[in-house]
């Protein structure tokens, strides 16, 4: 099955694409999801509705209204404070509008439309993902089960066969299921959540088998790298649990941006 990023590698624009136009609609639509990640983010683990009731300010619990819920913008022309109480909103929230425009636009750099269409959906859903466990350290079925469903989609659209992303699914989830089982037969731990688990296995549809191989190891240096950081400062001990979907969700991204760059490297090599 071709990854994301294989596809990329064929993707031609056609002369003449307002591709530029293109972005700045891309960038202006991930600034609107990021802005419903802030949502997923404190409802979900809450068990609030997503729906209602509508957003109001955590301080003097006013609704606020429409004009300033922009996305960044208002939090701009509000200079980060609230218009009823002029408390003091965490920059946390236009952060995550902005980095749900980066992820947007960087898969339509690197993987092409109409593929982008699936994959910014899919880069939404793993950044609300990595917050969500960074925070609770639990993912939620529902953030999974909906990028099962896209990635279905996707995989009917853009692989060849149902045997690939099958496979796919199996390198994600069985390599992590036998690392979990021996932790816990060697230290009495487990090594990784179920939640990780069905995270990679949902992530083989859109990556295959090479592209899975490839987010474990963007993800297992990166939490490597970071867990040498904590210890070394002190900040954790040994045996202390750090969420792992962050990671795995960066690695994820990282192999549909770069996974087609580092397999003709290793060629080349």
């Amino acid at each position: 099955m071709p990854c994301a990023s294989c596809y990329n590698a064929n993707y031609k624009r056609p002369k003449g694409e307002p591709y530029m136009p293109l972005i700045i609609l891309w960038a202006t639509i991930g600034l609107c999801f990021g802005s419903f990640a802030n949502v997923l983010v404190y409802r979900l683990p809450r068990k609030i509705s997503v729906i209602t009731p509508p957003s109001a300010c955590r301080a003097c619990k006013n609704r606020i209204p429409p004009c300033d819920l922009l996305p960044l913008i208002s939090y701009i022309l509000l200079k980060g404070r609230c218009r009823k109480c002029n408390a003091h909103i965490s920059p946390i929230y236009p952060l995550t509008e902005v980095a749900c425009a980066a992820l947007f636009v960087g898969m339509l750099i690197f993987t092409g439309f109409p593929s982008a269409i699936f994959l910014s959906v899919l880069a939404f859903i793993l950044l609300t993902v990595s917050l969500i466990d960074w925070h609770t350290q639990e993912i939620p079925d529902g953030l999974l089960l909906a990028a099962l469903v896209i990635g279905i989609a996707w995989a009917a659209i853009f692989s060849v066969g149902f045997i690939g992303p099958i496979l796919g699914i199996l390198a994600g989830a069985i390599p992590l299921l036998i690392i979990d089982r021996l932790t816990l037969a060697l230290i009495k731990k487990d090594g990784f959540g179920y939640g990780d688990v069905k995270l990679m296995a949902v992530a083989g549809l859109y990556l295959g088998v090479g592209g899975v191989f490839t987010a474990f190891f963007f993800a297992f240096v990166a939490g490597g790298i970071f867990a040498t950081f904590l210890l070394a400062t002190g900040r954790a001990r040994r045996g202390t649990y750090i969420a792992f979907g962050p990671f795995l969700c960066g690695g994820i991204i990282a192999a549909l941006w770069f996974g087609q760059a580092l397999k003709d490297l290793l060629t080349y090599l």
